[in-house]
């Protein structure tokens, strides 16, 4: 797989996880950029800087959502004098998806192949682009 992101400019470019979480994320992140992208990054002259803040916020979200998806907020209950409480505090994982689609749009929207196709469109495109 194409590597769009190193750890290196990972961490030029803002990222504070460490190296062992940049790893056991970044390839999920590489992942969802390609579908997202139907593969047109590799087509680029160079990786754009857009592509490269997408996959560092990505791998930041993928990091702090992992396992969070819970559906309990609050619940209570008291019987004979014991009482239990659980509250999850997490998201959903429909929520995790639009927000992971919302980054792709703010990220990737305006960036374009050499022929001007965006990289987001889902049609047939030229086989040149």
């Amino acid at each position: 797989m194409t590597e769009y992101l190193t750890y290196e400019e990972y961490t030029n470019l803002g990222g504070t996880l460490d190296l062992t979480a940049f790893n056991r994320n970044i390839t999920r992140a590489f992942g969802i950029v390609e579908n997202a992208t139907y593969g047109r990054i590799r087509s680029l002259y160079g990786v754009p800087k857009e592509v490269k803040a997408l996959c560092r916020d990505l791998t930041e979200f993928l990091a702090a959502n992992e396992g969070t998806a819970k559906t309990v907020q609050s619940f209570s209950q008291n019987a004979g004098g014991v009482s239990e409480s659980i509250t999850y505090v997490g998201v959903t994982d429909a929520e995790i998806k639009t927000k992971i689609d919302d980054m792709i749009y703010d990220y990737l929207y305006s960036v374009k192949t050499k022929n001007g196709t965006s990289i987001l469109y889902k049609g047939a495109y030229d086989i040149e682009d």
